[in-house]
Parts: C-alpha cells; sequence; structure tokens
C-alpha cells in the first residue's frame, strides 16, 4: 500500500508562484521597483542593484551584501520576505544556511 500525502494549498506549487507570493509580501511592506520573471522551473526576483532572489528546487536564493549564500524554503515566501526586508533594510538575520 501506498502513503496518502496532502499538498497544502498555501505553499507554492511552482518556483514562478513562489516568487510572485515573494513579490507580493514585499510589495506589502514597502519595496519597490520590484522586477520578476520565470523561464521554466526557474525563477528570480529583482529587489535592487546588488540583490537577486533566484528560484529553484524548493529553494530561494541570495548572496547577501557580504557574499555569503543564503537559502530559504520557497513553501514560506513570508519568511523569505521578512529575512530580505530585514537585509534590504541593512538588518540582515545572523541565521544563514549553506545551499
Amino acid at each position: 500500500m501506498g502513503s496518502l500525502s496532502t499538498i497544502s494549498a498555501a505553499a507554492p506549487a511552482t518556483s514562478a508562484e513562489a516568487v510572485a507570493r515573494l513579490r507580493d509580501r514585499l510589495s506589502e511592506s514597502g519595496g519597490q521597483r520590484l522586477y520578476g520573471g520565470a523561464l521554466g522551473r526557474v525563477a528570480m526576483l529583482s529587489l535592487r542593484s546588488g540583490l537577486t532572489v533566484w528560484c529553484w528546487g524548493g529553494l530561494f536564493r541570495w548572496r547577501e551584501d557580504g557574499g555569503a549564500q543564503s537559502t530559504h524554503p520557497a513553501a514560506d515566501p513570508e519568511g523569505a520576505a521578512r529575512r530580505l526586508g530585514a537585509e534590504a533594510g541593512g538588518r540582515a538575520e545572523h541565521t544563514r544556511m549553506a545551499a
């Protein structure tokens, strides 16, 4: 017998959808000039000069100002927006995950 799994309706189904939800959250918190795009399984969102978020393989990925790579689950665009909003404001969280 197989196992029964459920998919949360709240979780984005694709990278493009995850980036769209991230863009919406950042816009709600005052983000301006957010440019996004998607091609196949990869999507991206440019927040400002030097800060672009890529999404593929179930993760948001970006490089912080110091060059360290950060990742965040694509299933949690709200959490990613909080982290990116803090970073864009110069208050980057200290929690980092290597990709």
